[in-house]
């Protein structure tokens, strides 16, 4: 049965906001790196039925410029 994980935006100011959920490790780490190429924030995504609320995948924060920068060579 694949975990269910819920995906937060992590603001430089330290506050999160849930963005949504989504089942299994690897659409979890998709999911991350989608929304990381459309913000400059953290994002977690955290199995909270798991009774540990520690992040278990979290994307490298990496500016969008840095991305561009990358693609363009």
């Amino acid at each position: 049965m694949p975990r269910e994980f819920d995906i937060f935006e992590k603001f430089t100011d330290g506050s999160t906001i849930w963005r949504t959920c989504v089942s299994g490790q690897f659409e979890a780490n998709r999911k991350v790196q989608e929304l990381s190429e459309h913000s400059d924030n953290e994002f977690l995504a955290i199995d909270i039925h798991a009774g540990d609320p520690s992040p278990v995948t979290v994307a490298p924060h990496k500016a969008r410029s840095e991305m561009k920068k990358a693609a363009n060579g």
